[in-house]
């Protein structure tokens, strides 16, 4: 395993780095560790989404009214087009 040395962390970031691995009861290390996996996506517990599920579900009604009232002719079939 490598080592990485990080030098000049804003004393807010390390303030609240030493807070969360206190709460945790955790090593500074760990806490670190865990939170790159996590923001990473590389842990089993990760929020990090790889797909569009963010933008499901955004649209007003209006707009999903608007979405389909527009789309309707999609629909339909051209019956010259399938003789």
């Amino acid at each position: 395993m490598s080592q990485i040395t990080l030098r000049q962390i804003p004393d807010v970031l390390d303030k609240q780095l030493r807070s969360l691995a206190g709460k945790n009861k955790t090593s500074l290390n760990k806490i670190i560790l865990s939170l790159l996996m996590k923001t990473l996506g590389l842990s089993a517990n990760s929020d990090k989404k790889r797909d569009l599920a963010d933008l499901c579900g955004t649209w007003t009604n209006m707009q999903f009214d608007e979405f389909k009232k527009n789309t309707k002719h999609f629909n339909q079939i051209d019956p010259e087009i399938w003789e």
